[in-house]
């Protein structure tokens, strides 16, 4: 399942815009719902994203994120930099931001208070908190994902491989002909609605092992949103690849331009 590519049919382009000192790679993307053009700057892969309600729109699309190629530029420089978990900073889990704490010793788990406000725990010295989060992360995933695939798995009358958790861009989760599930780890920042889409998504794989018209009615009937996941990732599913990674604090340039 590529990222970021989660709709049963799209109408993608790609092209490429001129910023001046760089030719940087564009996604064009046909909503015709869309009421606006968005531009959407993917600094993990190094492309722009953009939204036109039709092709027609397409040029006047490029025009408008050529106006823009000083604030696309210091996103995809910007974006370059890691977000390492560090004390006091965030950690999204479950799509909610949680505050990163240091309390305890080295051999205190990770743990996670909802109240008052969201907190996340973590033992040992600052310079380790990275790695303990990191672990700590995955191990959740495994958890939550697996829960989640048995689920669909049940719904579905179908027997799974093993579940194997990898830290993968091209994609956020796949399906092997033997029924092994793969997933990134980073999907347990994610909203749970995600999460569910995703283990769905690749548990329709195990009935239909392609993109096929049956496959999609297949995912239909297990109740998840496509749309929805497809937007959410299309918006939140790059920054989730820098955390957890070396380099400087979070960025906090936005992300996203709107033509007025």
């Amino acid at each position: 399942m590529p990222n970021p590519r989660y709709a049963k049919s799209q109408n993608l382009i790609e092209t490429e815009i001129d910023l001046g000192d760089r030719m940087a790679p564009v996604l064009a993307r046909i909503n015709r719902r869309a009421k606006r053009l968005i531009i959407k700057v993917d600094s993990i892969s190094g492309r722009v994203l953009l939204t036109a309600p039709s092709k027609r729109a397409l040029p006047e699309a490029l025009a408008f994120a050529r106006s823009r190629a000083e604030w696309i530029i210091t996103e995809l420089d910007e974006g370059q930099r890691g977000r390492p978990f560090v004390e006091g900073g965030l950690c999204p889990y479950l799509g909610l931001g949680h505050r990163i704490f240091l309390d305890g010793g080295p051999r205190t788990p990770v743990r996670r208070f909802a109240e008052p406000v969201p907190e996340l725990r973590v033992g040992g010295e600052s310079a380790h908190i990275n790695r303990r989060l990191v672990d700590w992360l995955k191990r959740e995933a495994r958890s939550t994902l697996t829960q989640k695939v048995d689920y669909y798995c049940a719904e579905l009358g179908k027997k799974r491989g093993a579940i194997r958790i990898r830290d993968t861009r091209s994609r956020w989760g796949s399906c092997s002909a033997d029924g092994v599930l793969s997933f990134s780890w980073r999907l347990i920042m994610a909203p749970a609605n995600i999460l569910d889409y995703v283990a769905a998504h690749e548990c329709a794989h195990l009935v239909h092992l392609n993109h096929s018209p049956a496959y999609w009615r297949t995912l239909s009937g297990l109740n998840v949103d496509v749309d929805l996941a497809r937007d959410w990732f299309n918006i939140h599913g790059p920054k989730l690849h820098s955390y957890g990674a070396n380099g400087e604090k979070e960025n906090i340039t936005p992300m996203i331009a709107v033509q007025p």
